[in-house]
């Protein structure tokens, strides 16, 4: 037999729910390694992982997995993606599943978090923290035993199948959306600089806008959420705590799992629909980014993640 033949022609989401649900489950090596490169509590004990979740009648987890970080129990809500298109207001659904738990106390923290190959997690705008089919594959392979180089080896078939096909499909509503949500703020609010915009998927529902001043601050009109949202890394303990006495009554300070936003609450808009009749809502949300940048430029010394000693 000619043993360069691949073991399996073509590998589905289905089978790498499968793998990760066996090393979520059983290494806690692996676990350890998950969790850092996710930038999340470390593990103390592992509680288990399962597969196909649905909860609140807010759709259904690919992989739930749960461990202790000492004394606090954690949930990861894991939406696995090989090739298909997330559904319409996927994410959004993650996340409020993630607050459910929290809220009914069936653990201290949540962080919904997308497993998909490298090209897909760089090409979508939803899930801001990711790790990648090949991250996974090279952890895999390192471990260096003929089970683990396997794993490895179907991990990377599915890559190639995604890299094969795989071309963003540009949605002409939401482009042309995009394209005047560009050149209404070229026209009324220019010193927030923005790329514009070229293929644009139909999920694509976060423009990223930037000012020169703040070199750090990503700032994101998450348009379907009604959020305006000033994010940068992760900062000292005591640097959040100071942003956080400061901040003014119409901000709150959301933290992620690798960075930290200042939120302000804005109006609902959405993409798929015409923008001249949502103008007034875009306005009031970049309205809502201008203030907020000009309150950060006024308390810089807040956010710069340089240490202040």
């Amino acid at each position: 037999m000619n043993h360069n033949i691949i073991p399996i022609e073509s590998i589905l989401e289905r089978d790498v729910d499968l793998i990760l649900l066996e090393e979520l489950s059983t290494d806690a090596y692996f676990c350890q390694w998950f969790t850092a490169k996710l930038a999340l509590p470390s593990p103390s004990a592992i509680n288990g992982a399962w597969r196909s979740i649905s909860a609140f009648g807010l759709g259904e987890t690919d992989i739930l997995f749960s461990y202790q970080a000492n004394e606090k129990k954690i949930f990861v809500l894991i939406e696995n993606k090989l090739d298909a298109d997330f559904q319409n207001e996927q994410f959004i659904r993650y996340e409020k599943r993630a607050q459910e738990y929290m809220d009914n106390q069936e653990c201290d923290w949540a962080f919904p978090i997308l497993i998909a190959p490298k090209l897909y997690c760089e090409n979508q705008m939803d899930f801001e923290n990711y790790i990648s089919y090949e991250s996974i594959a090279d952890k895999l392979e390192s471990d260096g035993t003929k089970r683990s180089t396997f794993k490895s080896q179907l991990l990377r078939i599915a890559v190639e199948k995604l890299r094969r096909g795989y071309q963003p499909v540009n949605s002409i509503p939401v482009q042309s959306f995009w394209l005047s949500y560009w050149q209404y703020r070229e026209s009324h609010f220019p010193n927030l600089t923005m790329k514009k915009p070229d293929i644009v998927p139909h999920n694509s529902d976060w423009p990223m806008l930037y000012d020169e001043r703040l070199k750090e601050v990503v700032f994101y009109h998450k348009l379907a959420q009604g959020n305006v949202d000033a994010t940068f890394k992760c900062l000292s303990i005591e640097k959040e705590k100071a942003i956080k006495e400061q901040l003014p009554k119409w901000a709150i300070m959301v933290k992620h799992s690798k960075s930290v936003s200042v939120r302000v609450h804005s109006k609902k808009i959405d993409r798929t629909k015409d923008f001249q009749h949502q103008i007034m809502l875009i306005e009031e949300g970049l309205k809502d980014m201008d203030r907020l940048r000009d309150w950060i430029i006024a308390n810089k010394n807040l956010f710069d993640s340089r240490d202040s000693s």
